[in-house]
C-alpha cells in the first residue's frame, strides 16, 4: 500500500528492478562525473571504479562507451526536463529563477548538453530534446510580460545560462554554490535590466536549432 492507503500501482519496479534501476543511475552520474573531471576519453574502469562496481557489470549494461554516452544524454535530459516543469508552477516572474537556483543547489551534477540531433544517437535522444525544449519554452512563457526577461529571451538562452552559471570550482560544496547564487543574481539582474532596456543586448538572440547545432559539433 501506498502512504496514503492506495494501493502500489504495478509499473512502481521494486525488488530486484528498483535495484537494477538505483544500480544504473548510480553508474551513469559517475560517469558524468569522471567525464567532467577527464573527458569523455576516460577509460571504463574509472568509471566503475567511482560508481563501486566491477567493470564487466557495466559492460553487461552498456557494451560500448557510445551506449554508455547515449544513456548517460537521455538522463541528462530527463533531469533538466524535470527541473523545468517543476520551476514552471513557481509565481510568474519567478519560474527561471526558480528553474536555474535549483540546478544550482540540487542536480547531482552539471547537465550535459551535448544532445543535439546531429550525434547518431537515435530518435530517442531526438525525442528527449523536443520535450525539454517544449518544457523550457512553457517555463520562459511563465515569465514573459513580467520585467523578468527580455521579450526575445529564449529556451537556448537559458539552457547556455545553466551550462555557464555552474562551472567546477576547486573549493567546498557550500562555497561553491554561494558563488554560482552570486553569480546568478548579477545574471539575473542583467536580464531585468535588459527587459526595461533591449538597446543593452548586444546580437541576435540564440535559437534552439543554433543550440543544437552547436552542442552536436566535434
Amino acid at each position: 500500500m501506498d502512504p496514503d492507503g492506495s494501493a502500489a500501482t504495478s509499473s512502481r519496479p521494486r525488488g530486484r528492478a528498483r535495484e537494477a534501476r538505483e544500480n544504473d543511475t548510480t553508474v551513469l552520474e559517475a560517469a558524468r562525473a569522471v567525464f567532467a573531471e577527464h573527458g569523455d576519453g576516460a577509460p571504463m574502469s574509472a568509471i566503475a571504479d567511482r560508481a563501486g562496481v566491477g567493470v564487466a557489470s557495466i559492460y553487461r549494461r552498456y557494451p560500448s562507451k557510445d551506449l554508455l554516452v547515449r544513456a548517460l544524454r537521455l538522463l541528462a535530459l530527463q533531469q533538466a526536463t524535470d527541473l523545468a516543469v517543476d520551476a514552471t508552477a513557481a509565481e510568474p516572474g519567478a519560474a527561471v529563477r526558480g528553474f536555474l537556483e535549483r540546478h544550482i543547489r540540487q542536480a547531482p551534477g552539471l547537465l550535459l548538453t551535448t544532445f543535439g540531433q546531429q550525434l547518431g544517437l537515435g530518435p530517442e535522444v531526438d525525442a528527449s530534446a523536443d520535450r525539454l525544449r517544449l518544457a523550457l519554452d512553457a517555463l520562459v512563457a511563465r515569465d514573459a510580460g513580467t520585467g523578468a526577461l527580455p521579450a526575445d529571451y529564449t529556451a537556448a538562452e537559458l539552457m547556455s545560462a545553466l551550462t555557464h552559471l555552474r562551472p567546477a570550482l576547486p573549493t567546498s560544496r557550500d562555497r561553491r554554490v554561494e558563488i554560482h547564487l552570486r553569480q546568478l543574481d548579477a545574471y539575473l539582474a542583467g536580464l531585468r535590466a535588459a527587459a526595461a532596456d533591449p538597446s543593452i543586448l548586444r546580437g541576435e538572440p540564440m535559437q534552439w536549432s543554433e543550440w543544437l547545432a552547436l552542442n552536436s559539433a566535434g
